[in-house]
């Protein structure tokens, strides 16, 4: 009979956590078309509880010029103040930028996904109510494993990104501001642009200014002539039919057909399922200052076979039984 009884009890226990209906607002830093913001958002979906409603909203930033970013921002805390969810999700280093400092210490839960920059420089850690998934892509693993697939011996590399504030946080926890460095005999040069010209013209001029590889970061707040947004599909078009050079990537998205040869590259989605573990821990009662960031998957070996046999490059054994191979 006792066992019964706690039988019973269990049983109503999780039928009344499954009915408790969780109000969750995601507040992502880019748009909806975005593939980042895609694979991250499936990764959250995939890992968040079944019984949470979900209010998504976007700040626009990789596509709005800069000066418009508070005052979307401004009017994305005016809405999750007359919501009043039971948590926050900030999706990248925008949404916990701008929004950050104002719901920090607050009471209401906050978790941060894919942020590249330390917390700390945004004034997030340490809070009470606040802790999330830390994005670190390995670039510096990443340039040294795949530089040699082109040139065994000493080689030059080029890595470009767009001057966006993501380019920079990104390049700053990974190379401290150095613009020019050494990886063993490889030597790498960043290079920064606001306007596609002058990102296309270094990306031309690469071969004839002695680089054997180029990465491609990110790019997806490079503006036209004009100061137009130009859509990320464009430019990455655009790289792979010009590329006089083998070009690889730091990040899922820009590697397929028609994009880049690959590398090792982190996943959004990855980020995501991460995110949605720690907003599942606090919404089971677990306090948020109780959980330290932390950061999600590494990473992974993704290249595009069309790409490889385009430049000729085989890839070494080890690395291949790693890889996941895409079309």
């Amino acid at each position: 009979m006792l066992k019964l009884v706690v039988t019973m009890l269990i049983l109503c226990a999780v039928t009344s956590d499954a009915s408790t209906q969780f109000n969750l607002s995601i507040v992502h830093s880019y748009h909806k078309e975005y593939a980042w913001e895609q694979s991250l958002t499936s990764g959250l979906l995939d890992s968040l509880p079944k019984n949470a409603n979900l209010d998504h909203f976007y700040l626009d930033t990789k596509r709005l010029p800069k000066t418009q970013h508070a005052e979307r921002a401004k009017t994305v805390l005016q809405q999750l103040a007359a919501s009043q969810p039971d948590l926050i999700i900030l999706c990248d280093d925008n949404a916990a930028k701008y929004l950050g400092p104002h719901l920090k210490n607050g009471s209401t839960p906050v978790v941060y996904v894919g942020i590249n920059r330390n917390p700390r420089d945004y004034g997030l850690f340490p809070a009470i109510n606040m802790t999330g998934i830390l994005e670190r892509p390995l670039l510096k693993r990443s340039l040294h494993s795949m530089c040699r697939l082109v040139n065994t011996a000493d080689t030059k590399v080029l890595v470009l990104f767009d001057s966006d504030a993501t380019s920079d946080a990104v390049l700053h926890e990974a190379f401290k501001g150095e613009a020019y460095f050494n990886l063993g005999k490889v030597r790498v040069e960043l290079k920064q642009f606001e306007l596609l010209e002058n990102w296309q013209n270094a990306l031309r001029n690469a071969k004839a200014e002695g680089f054997d590889t180029v990465y491609i970061g990110l790019y997806h707040t490079l503006r036209n002539s004009v100061g137009e947004h130009v859509p990320d599909e464009e430019v990455i078009a655009w790289a792979n039919t010009h590329a006089p050079v083998p070009i690889f990537a730091f990040w899922d998205f820009a590697v397929g057909t028609g994009k880049t040869i690959g590398g090792y590259v982190l996943s959004g989605r990855d980020q995501g399922l991460a995110g949605g573990e720690i907003v599942t821990e606090i919404l089971n009662g677990r306090s948020p200052s109780t959980i330290p960031p932390r950061s999600a998957k590494e990473g992974s070996y993704q290249f595009s076979i069309h790409e490889l046999n385009r430049f000729g490059i085989t890839l070494p054994q080890k690395i291949r039984q790693q890889a996941v191979l895409l079309p």
